[in-house]
């Protein structure tokens, strides 16, 4: 008897599962052409008369494609009208509202009450004056502290009301019927439809990771995913495509003959010219990128971040000092990425720590790039002078000599040694009659004849460096 009990509560339960009308999101595609859902739709012979299908926001019968169909049927879209938004975020915005205007109401009522009230004579009120008005008094009063909890109610209610019409962004629906023109009939109907989907919010996100103690970088790739439909959408697949930028031209370029009889003059002139400021050239991609994968369950309103693509490739980091422009030390990244990634705003996190974001410049594979990612906060720098006189030397040529004394300490912070490039900037002069001499502790590692002295250090933990300068100028007495 338990068999059969058990054997007929199956049948019941795949029977009512077959005949239960289904709505399965199914992928989410996201490119320059727009956001688009693609839905499975299951239901069975006896429910095609009565279905009448929403979708969000204000769609047109050209707007659904049917991506699949029971075979042998062709599927026709009849518009039935506008509708309200549908889910528990569009129900408990209707409730709110509602309560918004019964508040409206009582606020009404209340100042209906405090105007009568208000105009009462003591010879119309039958106990008295004195006590009569001490009664309207404590009315009044009343009435004050019962407007200002409904006051602080509706404060709430547009607080709560504000934070759901974030987590809805669109205020109607569309009504579709499907006509089924089918040579035979099917048991079960199986419908795929594709249709614009309003309420989806993204945006490329990069994020650079840099360990000073790994002599590598990191580059994440994501997409900062917003879904405003008022529901939550399960999860299902992705499909993010990015199409490649535009191409440089657009029809073929002028032709112009190569005379060989031409004087070079031309060419001369040409190449005297200044040099001209060139823009920085992308590397050409012939097809777009497709990223497919499978979110999580999206919550309206919350944003979540997707992970499309992870790259690691070699990077060194180093400290640089500019201190003839500033006594500041910066973190400087050089790498070369293996593929490329248009330019973008990149959040930046060094051994864990977010610095402020920046927008990088496009990346082309195989090309060495270097830029500073921000001011090191783990490298103090002082700049001392030590001694800066001038005095006048010589007997029978009288010559005025200024010397002038200083000192560069750094002390750096980081948990492990780093490379440190120092620049500094030293006197130089064009006139011969002008002498300079200079020297340095420990002496630079190279000098441009500008005067730019570079120095390449080694910085570790607590252990401070020192670099000490003098140059000595003697210039003719005036």
């Amino acid at each position: 008897m338990r068999k059969v009990v058990f054997l007929l509560s199956c049948f019941l339960f795949l029977f009512s599962r077959a005949h239960a009308f289904q709505r399965i999101p199914v992928e989410l595609e996201i490119s320059p052409q727009g956001t688009f859902l693609v839905e499975e739709i299951r239901f069975q012979a006896q429910e095609k008369e009565d279905l009448r299908l929403t979708f969000p926001g204000e769609l047109k019968a050209e707007s659904l494609e049917t991506v699949k169909a029971p075979e042998g049927c062709l599927v026709t879209w009849i518009f039935g009208g506008r509708g309200d938004p549908e889910g528990p975020v569009a129900r408990e915005i209707n409730r709110l509202e509602e309560r918004r205007e019964g508040l409206e109401r009582e606020k009404e009522v209340l100042e209906f009450e405090e105007k009568w009230l208000k105009a009462l004579k003591p010879q119309d009120l039958p106990d008295g004056p004195w006590q009569g008005l001490s009664e309207i008094s404590k009315r009044l009063r009343a009435l004050r502290d019962k407007r200002a909890a409904l006051e602080r109610e509706q404060a709430k209610i547009e607080a709560r009301l504000t934070e759901l019409r974030a987590k809805l962004a669109f205020k109607t629906t569309s009504l579709f019927e499907p006509v089924f023109d089918c040579s035979r009939e099917p048991s079960e109907y199986l419908l795929r439809v594709r249709y614009p989907l309003p309420g989806i919010e993204f945006r490329e996100e990069r994020l650079l990771f840099v360990n000073p103690g790994e002599s590598q970088a990191e580059i994440r790739l994501g997409l900062r995913l917003t879904q405003r439909l008022g529901r939550k959408l399960p999860g299902l697949s992705l499909v993010y495509e990015v199409y490649p930028q535009t191409i440089t031209i657009q029809s073929p370029p002028a032709f112009f003959p190569w005379y060989v009889d031409e004087p070079p003059v031309k060419l001369l002139s040409l190449a005297s010219r200044g040099p001209e400021k060139t823009k920085a050239r992308v590397e050409p991609t012939l097809q777009g990128k497709r990223y497919v994968l499978r979110t999580p369950e999206l919550t309206p309103g919350t944003p979540r971040f997707l992970l499309l693509e992870k790259q690691v490739f070699p990077a060194e980091l180093r400290v640089e000092i500019p201190v003839y422009h500033s006594p500041k030390a910066f973190l400087a990244l050089a790498f070369t990425p293996k593929t490329y990634l248009p330019p973008g705003r990149t959040r930046i996190f060094l051994s864990g720590r977010e610095l402020p974001s920046r927008r990088l410049p496009v990346l082309n594979p195989g090309r060495k790039m270097e830029i500073y990612l921000s001011e090191d906060p783990w490298v103090r720098v002082e700049k001392v002078i030590l001694k800066d006189y001038e005095e006048k030397v010589g007997v029978v040529k009288r010559r005025l000599r200024r010397t002038l004394r200083w000192r560069i300490e750094i002390l750096s912070s980081h948990r492990q040694g780093l490379p440190a490039v120092l620049y500094e900037r030293l006197p130089v002069s064009r006139k011969k009659e002008i002498r300079i001499s200079l020297s340095a502790d420990p002496p630079w590692d190279e000098l441009s004849p500008e005067g730019r002295a570079t120095w390449h250090l080694k910085l570790r933990p607590g252990h401070p460096l020192r670099v000490t300068l003098e140059a000595v100028i003697e210039r003719p007495a005036p």
